[in-house]
């Protein structure tokens, strides 16, 4: 059997993902390495942080596919961190181990649906008969109290480091899904509870925190969520691993998780 290389792979990614490819995309390029790279097996991360890589090269995992950066910066501009000691041992290590990167980041989120949303709600066990519409990403629980649905996120995604706004004693049962910097607004009639990745505290398109401190003062049922990026959209990863497995049978894939950097 001939060698698989990374550009094939990344032809049958493109192939296989019910959307048209677009090549203006400064993110989903290769980082490191090339197409003609020979591939022994694939591994799937948010981030390609050092650790990965290690734990990736390893397990005999040469390919791998980052949905968020590999040197700091969204564009991973190598001309603003060369002169870093960090970027000269990283890709020293991915060099000698034969290692490439290809990120999948715009056209992951232009899929249908966006692994991120279902692998964050496959983790919190929010299952699809309990979203108020197909991609809504909205869901009604079982009613319980603010506290404890914090308490079983927590558990559900081995988080250490989740941000929770409002009155832990608050009623709530409809949940709403953002991952990442797509935070969805809090002052939806049919919400209850926002869990997402990101939020500024201040000063963003709208300011949710102050907005749920201001209806836990006014007895107003309302909660958020903070996950974190990376935890938000680290199970769309395993979703991701999942997918490419199925048209990518000659060698294994697998989630390599970059896990919660926060403590």
């Amino acid at each position: 059997m001939p060698p698989l290389t990374a550009g094939e792979i990344v032809g049958r990614i493109k192939a296989n993902l019910g959307t048209p490819w677009r090549d203006t995309t400064y993110r989903d390029t290769f980082k490191f390495g090339g197409p003609e790279t020979e591939v022994k097996g694939i591994a799937t991360t948010v981030f390609c942080s050092f650790g990965v890589v290690q734990r990736a090269a390893a397990a005999g995992l040469n390919m791998i596919i980052p949905h968020e950066d590999t040197y700091w910066n969204d564009r991973d501009d190598v001309s603003i961190v060369s002169a870093d000691p960090l970027y000269k041992t990283k890709i020293d290590f991915m060099q000698q181990h034969g290692i490439v990167v290809f990120r999948v980041h715009d056209h992951m989120h232009a899929q249908r649906p966006d692994f991120t949303y279902v692998g964050v709600a496959r983790a919190l066990g929010l299952e699809a008969r309990l979203e108020t519409a197909p991609q809504s990403h909205r869901f009604t629980v079982p009613e319980t109290t603010l506290g404890a649905f914090a308490s079983q996120v927590a558990k559900r995604l081995g988080a250490r480091a989740i941000r929770v706004v409002g009155d832990p004693a608050a009623k709530v049962s409809r949940i709403q899904i953002g991952v990442g910097y797509a935070s969805p607004p809090i002052n939806r009639a049919d919400v209850d509870v926002v869990v997402s990745g990101e939020q500024q505290e201040a000063d963003g398109a709208f300011d949710s925190p102050e907005y749920v401190l201001d209806a836990a003062s006014l007895g107003i049922p309302k909660g958020w969520i903070m996950l974190g990026h990376a935890v938000s959209e680290e199970q769309g990863m395993l979703e991701m691993a999942q997918w490419v497995k199925s048209f990518t049978p000659e060698v294994p894939v697998q989630l390599v998780e970059a896990g919660e950097p926060f403590w």
